[in-house]
């Protein structure tokens, strides 16, 4: 009963988040491959920056509650005060989702990317939601 109810409210009012699994690699196709180095022989080359292996993503989206916290939020912990991230995402639990989450490198959620802090099951009687504690990864040049 309460599962349902918690499902609404997340269809309701969540958002898209992407989770990038563990990719797979494939050859750039500008490119030729050095074998000794096993990068490229172009080391400007505008496709792959001369590392010649490029990942290839598998984007899993599923609907979540976000909620953005203070970018300077601290909480108390037994050793003092500790930065507790930027974003939570609550998404529904299935194992499905447990796994994924295991194999994930990382996540996009309203346009940023974001690395998994960690990870907190919730429910009772039974395990009905996933907490993901974020922090916001730096913007790539």
């Amino acid at each position: 009963m309460l599962t349902h109810i918690i499902d609404d409210i997340r269809g309701l009012i969540g958002r898209p988040v992407d989770f990038y699994t563990s990719p797979t690699y494939s050859g750039c196709g500008t490119c030729v491959l050095d074998p000794y180095s096993n990068t490229s022989t172009d080391s400007f080359c505008t496709t792959c920056a001369g590392i010649y292996w490029i990942p290839q993503y598998n984007v899993i989206t599923v609907t979540g509650h976000i909620t953005w916290g203070n970018a300077d939020m601290l909480d108390w912990y037994s050793v003092g005060q500790q930065f507790n991230g930027d974003c939570r995402i609550q998404i529904k639990y299935t194992d499905a989702n447990n796994d994924m989450i295991e194999i994930t490198e990382k996540i996009v959620v309203d346009g940023k990317s974001v690395e998994i802090k960690s990870k907190i099951l919730r429910g009772v009687p039974s395990l009905n939601r996933i907490l993901l504690d974020c922090i916001e990864k730096e913007k790539e040049a």
